[in-house]
C-alpha cells in the first residue's frame, strides 16, 4: 500500500531510548507483566511489524512530564524520524509541550516550522495538568491558527482510563477554541459513549480507537459509521498488550461501509496532517 492509501496508525510512541525505557518500566511496574507486552522497544522491529499488517504511515507521539523538556524532546523526535526515513513505513513526527513551559506557543511553532511536527500530544496524567488551564490558552490559539491536530489523553488514572467527568475540560476547550482540532485519545475509554457524544457535538473534536493496554475501545459500529470522518486508528505500540493486527480486526469487526472503514484506517488522519499550516 502507498502512503496515500495505506493504513495510518495515528497513535504510537517511538521515543528516545532513555524515555522509552522509563515508560516501559512504568508499565511493567503498574499494569502488565513484561512477557505480556506485544512489542519490544526497538524502533525497526515495531515498524516492521506494523508494515507487515499493512500500515504505511505512523504518528509517533511524545509527551512532556514536566516543564523545560518539551523543546528538547521535539528535536529528538525529529531526529528519530530522520534516522528511520529509509524505512518503508513513513513516520510523522509529533511534538509536545507542558503547561508550565515558558512561551509554549513558541515551542509549538518551532516544532512545526523547524522540526516538521504535524501533530501535538498532551498527556494529562503524565504532565499532571488539565487542558483547560488558562496557561494553555496560547497553545490553543496557535494550534487553531496552524490547524495542528492535538491528541489528548485526558484520564489521570494509572490504569490509562478516562472517567466521564474528565471529558469536561476538553469540552470547555472545544467551546472556547472552536477551530482547535482535538483528538480524544483512546476514545476516552472507559467513557467512550460520552467521548463520542463530544465528537458528534463539536465539529473539530475527533477521537482515536487506540486500545488501553489490553482493552479495546467499546464503540458501536453504527456510531463509528456515522462519525467516521472524525475517527482515527491507533495501536499504542510498543507499550501495549494488543497487537496492531488485533486492533485492525477490531475495526473490521465493526462492519463499517468501505468508505467509513477507509476513513477510520487512514483517510481522517491523512486529511488532518495535510491541513497543517507550516511556514
Amino acid at each position: 500500500m502507498s502512503e496515500a492509501t495505506g493504513i495510518v496508525d495515528s497513535h504510537i510512541h517511538l521515543l528516545p531510548d532513555r524515555l522509552a525505557r522509563a515508560i516501559r518500566a512504568f508499565f511493567e511496574q503498574n499494569m502488565v507483566r513484561p512477557e505480556d507486552l506485544a512489542y519490544p522497544l526497538d524502533h525497526v522491529a515495531v515498524l516492521d511489524t506494523l508494515q507487515a499488517a499493512g500500515v504505511s504511515t505512523v504518528w509517533t507521539l511524545p509527551y512532556a512530564h514536566k516543564p523545560g523538556v518539551a523543546a528538547g524532546m521535539n528535536k529528538a523526535i525529529a531526529e528519530i524520524v530522520k534516522e528511520r526515513s529509509d524505512h518503508p513505513v513513513k513516520m510523522i513526527g509529533g511534538a509536545t509541550v507542558h503547561v508550565g513551559d515558558d512561551a509554549p506557543d513558541e515551542i509549538i511553532k518551532e516544532a512545526i516550522d523547524l522540526y516538521g511536527a504535524r501533530v501535538l500530544k498532551l498527556h494529562c496524567s503524565v504532565g499532571n495538568f488539565s487542558p483547560d488551564d488558562v496557561r494553555f490558552n496560547p497553545v490553543w490559539q496557535i494550534v487553531s491558527e496552524r490547524r495542528l491536530p492535538v491528541v489528548i489523553h485526558l484520564g489521570h488514572s494509572v490504569s490509562g482510563h478516562t472517567a466521564k467527568d474528565e471529558l469536561a475540560p476538553l469540552e470547555r476547550v472545544a467551546q472556547n477554541f472552536p477551530e482547535a482540532r482535538l483528538i480524544i485519545a483512546h476514545c476516552g475509554h472507559i467513557a467512550g459513549p460520552e467521548a463520542l457524544d463530544l465528537v458528534e457535538k463539536y465539529p473539530q473534536v475527533h477521537a482515536d480507537l487506540t486500545p488501553v493496554v489490553f482493552e479495546m475501545v467499546n464503540a458501536p459500529g453504527e456510531r463509528i459509521e456515522k462519525l467516521a470522518g472524525k475517527i482515527l486508528f491507533g495501536s499504542d505500540a510498543p507499550n501495549t498488550g494488543v497487537t496492531v493486527q488485533q486492533c485492525l480486526e477490531h475495526v473490521r469487526g465493526l462492519k463499517l461501509s468501505a468508505a467509513a472503514e477507509a476513513s477510520v484506517l487512514g483517510g481522517t488522519a491523512r486529511r488532518l496532517v495535510s491541513e497543517v499550516i507550516a511556514l
